[in-house]
């Protein structure tokens, strides 16, 4: 049961309370409308951000299409392009923003043509700006998928003996066709060395045996000779022959081997 009335000891100690009480609560109210004023300013500030962001968001298709007006423009006259995919690359000069392009593959080499990100201070737009990446197409071009951007991408990288690019790409019919191309080039370089080389070692066995010519109906000493590269007076040494009277039939050394 409540007393009808507060002592006159306790009456101090209840205003203390309440007095306190009264701080704590308004302290608490201070802070909470300066925390959500600050998170307030900071959500406003990042979507400010994030808006402007959008605003320079790039033009896919629309980069496509220039970059590939822009292989038109660098291939020469008889140069063959074999196969294209669509690809993207970041640069951290861009702020890894992605350069969207077209990957190219001819029969002299691989290029990449793409167009950069807008400008994040001044977006405003001059001459329309190229990357264009070239490559050299010879044994050492090596190209193979793998995963790029963090491995957050399907990719390709191309590299030779003196440099490596990555790119990303979700053409994977384009990649088949250039990574394709590349493998059958390769074979075929590699067919061709193997030729080249038979070739050597069949001339040099050549060179090494002596060659002979049987006369036939109507030679001379002079048309063999001729034919031959060689001069009479040196199948006349060769042969030891008194005189250019030749017979059909005769078998003539007309090289030594070697």
């Amino acid at each position: 049961m409540m007393p009808d009335r507060v002592s006159p000891v306790a009456q101090p100690v209840l205003s203390g309370l309440v007095t306190r009480s009264g701080l704590t609560r308004r302290r608490w109210l201070r802070m909470l409308a300066r925390f959500t004023g600050g998170s307030l300013g900071l959500l406003f500030a990042i979507g400010l951000v994030i808006a402007y962001l959008i605003t320079l968001r790039p033009d896919v298709p629309g980069s496509r299409r220039l970059a590939q007006r822009e292989l038109q423009v660098l291939l020469e006259p008889d140069e063959t392009v074999y196969a294209v995919a669509w690809a993207r690359r970041r640069e951290w000069w861009d702020g890894f923003r992605e350069t969207y392009g077209i990957l190219a593959l001819t029969d002299r080499r691989a290029l990449f043509v793409g167009i950069p990100p807008r400008e994040l201070v001044s977006p405003e737009r001059g001459p329309q700006q190229f990357v264009i990446l070239q490559l050299g197409r010879d044994e050492s071009l090596r190209i193979r998928r793998t995963r790029v951007d963090l491995g957050s991408a399907p990719g390709v990288s191309i590299e030779t003996d003196r440099s490596r690019f990555a790119f990303a790409s979700d053409d994977r019919a384009g990649l088949d066709s250039v990574l394709a191309n590349v493998a059958r080039n390769r074979r075929a370089t590699a067919t061709a060395d193997q030729l080249a080389r038979r070739v050597r070692d069949y001339e040099e066995i050549v060179t090494l045996k002596p060659v002979y010519h049987r006369v036939e109906a109507g030679d001379a000493l002079s048309s063999i000779a001729a034919r031959y590269g060689t001069t009479e007076a040196q199948l006349i040494a060769l042969n030891r022959l008194s005189s250019t009277t030749i017979k059909v039939n005769q078998r003539l050394l007309v090289k030594r081997g070697g």
